[in-house]
């Protein structure tokens, strides 16, 4: 199954160089990413989440839009249901520091 996400990350592009991209499906196997650039098919990769460790991938599919990647090992299943609840960009940038409430 996949679920329906919107958060930012960066994807390894090439040997020393990070793209920010945005996650928009996840799922235990892999994810969809939007990129605005290709991705070599068969390419190992990095995802990078905040606050998370390095994902590493292999690009299965990719066009100058989105991208799929499969994890090098499926995800456990907490690790994909903390992704899904994490906020959207939209959601932090609404968000005020405590100190503005009193």
């Amino acid at each position: 199954m996949r679920w329906p996400v919107a958060l930012a990350a960066t994807v390894k592009e090439s040997r020393l160089c990070f793209q920010n991209v945005k996650l928009v499906e996840i799922s235990r196997a892999g994810c969809r990413i939007e990129t605005g650039f290709l991705l070599p098919t068969g390419m190992e990769t990095v995802l990078r989440l905040p606050g998370f460790k390095p994902l590493p991938a292999k690009v299965v599919w990719s066009d100058r839009t989105a991208a799929g990647l499969q994890f090098a090992a499926p995800l456990h299943p907490g690790v994909v249901t903390h992704i899904m609840s994490l906020p959207t960009p939209e959601e932090q940038s609404a968000w005020r520091p405590l100190s503005s409430l009193v």
